[in-house]
């Protein structure tokens, strides 16, 4: 399963300033502290994050600065949060919010709101058209136990189509690549590929090492990256959409919290953003990461 596995970095994130040995690793700000369960990250401009609370939130999408000020909040009016778990934007930079979280692996009503420009909505609520889908191979609701491998935090827009990378909770541990559509209606997600993230066996306590809580592509569409709580994934030189049959590099974000959203910046920056631990005050945070040296030769 390393068979492309090209180099591996161990570093630390250095708890008073968020710096990566080597890197540009930094913490940039605090969200606001109502944003306690950030679970997705997308952008509209260099200093503006769109986000939104996991499951059990509003239907709202909540615009911030990079100082932690919030600017703006949008209702998606027929909109409905089971577990938003993702969002991405396509070229004209309409929205996708991914309802797709699926804990217990028996939801049937798997959907992506697509909302316009959210810059360009003027009240403080808009209607969405809805994407509905279903996974090609799930026959059972919820499968066997050895075969919870439908739940899903992750998606990205390319190329006219959503794609979905699953989060297993059954071994091996793994993430199953999905597309369908980025088209109101409803959609069978058909299968691309599969990366397996770490043990093929051990306790459902080890899940949280290898479980891929969010994806995104870059704007040059060359490098697709996957993250989890304390792992980032870099994939590069692969063929059309067979993002995970690329090379990859791995890198130990070290410090582990609850990290479920990531976006590209620019192609060597990112994003990310953590869940708030209110038990030890940790998270929270909107994250900076420069990965360009990785690719030097």
């Amino acid at each position: 399963m390393y068979r492309n596995l090209v180099k591996y970095i161990f570093v630390f994130l250095i708890p008073f300033n968020g710096s990566l040995f080597g890197q540009d690793l930094s913490t940039i700000s605090k969200l606001p502290a109502f944003i306690n369960e950030s679970s997705g990250i997308e952008q509209t401009g260099l200093n503006k994050i769109w986000t939104f609370n996991d499951s059990g939130g509003e239907s709202e999408i909540y615009l911030c600065d990079t100082l932690g000020n919030h600017l703006k909040t949008i209702k998606i009016t027929n909109g409905w949060n089971r577990d938003w778990e993702d969002i991405t934007k396509d070229k004209d930079n309409n929205f996708y919010i991914g309802n797709i979280g699926n804990n217990a692996n028996k939801s049937k009503d798997l959907t992506i709101f697509k909302i316009p420009n959210p810059e360009l909505i003027k009240e403080n609520y808009t209607e969405a058209s809805i994407i509905s889908f279903s996974f090609e191979d799930q026959h059972s609701f919820p499968p066997e136990k050895d075969s919870l491998n439908f739940d899903c935090e992750a998606m990205f827009w390319h190329n006219q189509y959503i794609y979905l990378f699953t989060k297993h909770r059954s071994f091996p541990t793994a993430t199953n690549l999905y597309k369908i559509p980025s088209i109101e209606g409803e959609h069978v997600a058909k299968k691309v590929g599969t990366f397996y993230t770490g043990k093929k066996t051990g306790v459902p306590s080890d899940f949280g090492n290898y479980w891929v809580t969010a994806a995104d592509i870059s704007p040059d569409g060359t490098r697709v990256c996957l993250v989890n709580e304390n792992k980032l994934w870099v994939f590069y030189e692969f063929i059309d959409d067979n993002f995970l049959d690329g090379k990859y590099i791995e890198i130990d974000l070290g410090k582990r919290t609850q990290k479920e959203a990531v976006c590209f910046v620019t192609n060597d920056c990112l994003y990310i953003t953590d869940e708030h631990w209110s038990r030890n005050d940790i998270g929270g945070n909107l994250y900076k990461i420069e990965i360009s040296s990785f690719f030097k030769k």
